[in-house]
């Protein structure tokens, strides 16, 4: 029986030796691909929680979210923000990345992914639109997307999202509004960046009434505190 360690996330996992091991079985060598990150998600959110002897509520405890709304997940009924995404992530021990990897691949050394323009994994929310790049690479060390941003006032968030890390974006069409709990409002236009600390209560809104697109990299998840 293999053993695997529990990873605790460096932030959107890495993992200590004085985590407890759990026994597991070996995951499939390749699970279903699907055209949309919808799809991809709800195939591998499943098998990972099935892989490690889960049951929905069992998972509804290491995330947070209830056992109907991660049901709707593994069907495809229902697109996880990221904050939800990390959370899921944290709740079965593997990076936010591995979530959106059709087949499972062993990490070695020479490692290289490529995504073609407009191939990567869909992930649609009701204030984002995500392209995961190089998907097909899991551990990786952060997690490149690109992002339509089809929210246009912040009053569309019902809570600025938040999730351990650090985040990196550049503006690469139409102007943006960043708005963080401890700061002012903060214009971006294009070819502006902006570094931020993720576990401070973020959003971005559209500047115009276009969307706006920017390139998005988030540290790899950490642990989630747990909730009161």
């Amino acid at each position: 029986m293999k053993t695997v360690r529990k990873m605790v996330p460096d932030g959107p996992g890495r993992r200590t030796a004085s985590q407890a091991l759990a026994p597991v079985k070996p995951l499939p060598a390749a699970l279903p691909a699907t055209e949309s990150g919808a799809g991809v998600l709800a195939t591998k959110v499943r098998a990972l929680r099935v892989h490690r002897e889960l049951t929905l509520r069992d998972l509804s405890k290491r995330t947070g979210m209830s056992p109907s709304a991660l049901s709707k997940i593994e069907n495809g009924l229902l697109s996880p923000t990221y904050e939800k995404i990390v959370a899921l992530a944290n709740g079965l021990e593997v990076d936010v990345s591995e979530l959106f990897t059709p087949v499972a691949r062993l990490v070695s050394t020479g490692r290289r992914g490529v995504t073609r323009k407009g191939q990567g994994v869909a992930h649609r929310t009701p204030r984002y639109d995500y392209e995961m790049l190089c998907a097909d690479v899991s551990d990786k060390q952060f997690v490149p997307l690109t992002a339509r941003i089809k929210a246009h006032a912040i009053k569309e968030f019902p809570h600025l999202p938040r999730h351990d890390g650090e985040e990196f974006v550049y503006i690469l069409k139409g102007e943006v509004w960043l708005h963080c709990e401890f700061y002012e409002p903060l214009r971006l236009g294009e070819g502006d960046s902006c570094y931020f600390d993720s576990s401070m209560g973020h959003a971005f809104v559209s500047g115009t009434a276009r969307d706006a697109e920017l390139l998005w990299v988030c540290s790899r998840n950490v642990k989630l505190p747990k909730r009161a």
